[in-house]
């Protein structure tokens, strides 16, 4: 059975805007400080998050609260998914990479 274990990094590796990613099975996260937040994202599958259309974000107050409520709040959603779904093998069958629209120039 797969679990959720985020690593536990210093305060340090957060303030030099070194990011926290990984995954347990098909969740997959990523944590980052942006300026005075910090930032989480969560999605399914076994795409990088620039190639999945479905990304789940939430912004903290940077500090050692804020890491522990990114923490809580990425348990939440692993927990939120059937061991089904995180255990799944098919993805890599099942799925296409998401490629976002291209953005149009205003030029024309």
């Amino acid at each position: 059975m797969i679990h959720f274990n985020y690593p536990n990094y210093p305060m340090q590796w957060y303030k030099n805007k070194n990011p926290v990613s990984g995954n347990a099975g098909q969740f997959n996260y990523k944590v980052l400080r942006d300026g005075d937040e910090l930032a989480a994202w969560c999605w399914m599958g076994v795409w990088c998050m620039e190639k999945t259309k479905d990304v789940k974000e939430r912004r903290f107050a940077f500090g050692e609260e804020g890491v522990a409520q990114a923490i809580a709040w990425l348990k939440e959603e692993f927990d939120s998914y059937s061991r089904e779904e995180i255990e799944s093998k098919l993805g890599f069958f099942t799925t296409e990479p998401y490629t976002p629209p291209k953005e149009e120039s205003g030029e024309g």
